[in-house]
Order: structure tokens, then sequence, then C-alpha cells
């Protein structure tokens, strides 16, 4: 057993830790039996990286004050500064992706759900942000796009397909990212997505938060509009949709104008992430998001008429269902 879990048990007078699964991050995430609640989660964040200016475990915690009298969050219930970690709320094991598994007939409610926290997020949380506050002086901006379309060009590209794209992409994400550089005006999750808002009774939790910046007012709508790990019928996705357009008082033409860039990015960054996932940290839930994002990616392109690059995914997409079914099949 980690010795900060040991610590942190002893000290909260916690017990029968059992490791979860956990995110595409660093921390580590133990359901734990609590004397007073029934139960609880330890989280344990990674030691403190020198080369990056963020920390992900102060800034989860000042981000929850910030979002908890707004939008529903997990409580921190204790916190550690020098075992990095904390102790939350456990919300349940029923995250949206399993909650619209088990019962697709509600699709339309939480769908309905989702809409009004991006209209939160769109709204009051970007209106009523301190202008110095960390969350707000980050941003998505030229150097973050291109760090995320590198990691695309090694996790995905390299390491998955095992090639290299081709120049008129790195052209085409470019234009995308000059485009959505100067639209980064509203405070976005970074990370919205089914696997990120669980369902606690009638109301969605917000998780994983702590990567909050300033970005396109699209970008959160992207992220779950087309989301590596759900299919959402059309009248879900429409919901989804009218739901930020009315927040943002936008025709249908200016939004998709911006959402087919955010999309295109987003999309482009999650196959990045899914693809380490699955060679580097064998982790196999991750893999029916590689197609599903690719699936997404040809969408954009179709709707875009960009020919091309239609031809492009349609090829990717055979070689990453031949490279998944030969990983499945334990060869390598």
């Amino acid at each position: 057993m980690d010795h900060r879990l040991q610590v942190a048990l002893k000290r909260w007078d916690c017990a029968n830790p059992q490791a979860l699964s956990g995110d595409a991050g660093m921390r580590q995430y133990f359901r734990v039996d609590h004397p007073l609640l029934g139960s609880a989660l330890v989280v344990l964040y990674p030691p403190v990286d020198p080369a990056s200016a963020d920390d992900s475990y102060y800034e989860y915690r000042a981000l929850q004050a910030y979002l908890d009298p707004v939008v529903r969050v997990a409580t921190i219930i204790q916190y550690d500064d020098e075992l990095r970690a904390m102790l939350l709320e456990d919300l349940g094991r029923t995250t949206l992706e399993m909650r619209l598994t088990a019962h697709p007939e509600e699709e339309l409610q939480w769908a309905q759900e989702a809409a009004q926290q991006m209209a939160t997020w769109l709204g009051l949380l970007t209106e009523a942000a301190p202008a110095r506050a960390f969350f707000m002086l980050r941003r998505f901006d030229q150097p973050k796009f291109q760090f995320e379309w590198n990691y695309c060009k090694v996790n995905f590209f390299a390491e998955f397909l095992q090639k290299d794209p081709p120049l008129w992409l790195d052209r085409m994400m470019e234009e995308i990212h000059a485009g959505l550089d100067s639209r980064t005006h509203f405070l976005v999750h970074r990370d919205f997505h089914v696997r990120n808002l669980m369902v606690h009774g009638d109301r969605l939790i917000t998780l994983d938060f702590q990567d909050a910046r300033k970005g396109a007012a699209t970008y959160d709508l992207a992220s779950i509009l087309f989301d590596g790990y759900w299919d959402w019928s059309e009248e879900a996705r429409e919901v989804l949709i009218n739901g930020v357009r009315e927040e943002l008082g936008w025709s249908e033409s200016l939004l998709w104008e911006e959402l087919n860039l955010s999309a295109i990015q987003r999309n482009f960054k999650a196959l990045g992430t899914f693809a380490h996932q699955v060679v580097h940290q064998n982790k196999a839930h991750f893999a029916p998001a590689i197609p599903r994002t690719l699936r997404h990616l040809l969408g954009h392109f179709q709707r875009t008429r960009q020919g091309e690059a239609v031809l492009a995914v349609e090829h990717w997409l055979r070689l990453s269902e031949k490279r998944l079914l030969k990983t499945a099949g334990g060869g390598g």
C-alpha cells in the first residue's frame, strides 16, 4: 500500500481502501469506509512537476471553492498538503455514461441538464470570475493548441497508427488554432464529457474541473456533443446545441462556424489522449473511444466538405480498427 495512503487513512480514521480506475491523469482514487459518512473517496495527487507552472492539487481546491455555490461538485471533507491528498464526498458509482447506457429513455432529460451546466459556465461563472483568478489568466492560446496537436501527432499518429500525419493536416490545424485563438473569452471546463459527469439523485455532478481555463464558447459543447464515450441521438444533440446557442444569443450559422473549429481541434486532442492510454497505460476501456472519435472527425469533414480529409479519416479508421483488434488479440 502507498505510504501516503496509509498515513491518510490513519489521519482521517478511514479503512478498507478499494482502488478505482480513475481518469486519464496521474491521480489515484480509492473508495474507503468512513466512520460518519459510510464511504468517501481518497484522492492522491502526483508530486509537483517542477517543469509545469500548474499544480492540479491546489487548482482543484481553488476551483472547487469557486464552483461549489453555483455548480454541484463533490465536497472536500479533508485535505493534507504534505501528502497531497484529499478526502472527498463519495458521489456513488454512476457516471452519466453508465446512466445513459442503463436508461436510454432518459437521454433528453440528461442532455437538458448538461446544456444547463454549459450555460452556467458560459454565463454566470464567466461573468462573475475575478479577472486575476488563475483560471482566467490561463487560456487556450496557440502554444497550448500546438502542444495538444503535437501530443496527438506523437501518441495517435506515430505510436498508435505508426505513420506521420499528412502535411496538409499540419497546415489545416495551424489555421484552426489561429481561428480559435481570438475566441477565448469564456470560462470552460476543458474536459466536459459523460465520464466526468456523475448522476446523483436527479442531478448532474461535475468532476475533473481543475484544468478549467478561458476558451472558445463552443469548446465544452464540442467535448460532449462529439464525445469519445457516447453517441447522442439527434434529438439530444439539438437540446445540447440549443442550450448553448440560446445562452450566447447566437444564430445557428454563427454557432456552427465556431463549433466546427472547436470540434476538430478537440477531437484530435482527444485522440492523442486515448491512444496514449491504450498504448502506454494498457487501459482497454479507452479503446472504443478511438474509432468513435474518428467517426466524429469524419462527420466534421463531411459537413465542411473537405474531401481529402474525409478520405484520410476513413483510412485512419480502418487502420485503427485493425490495430485495436490486434491489441485485443495480444498481438501488441
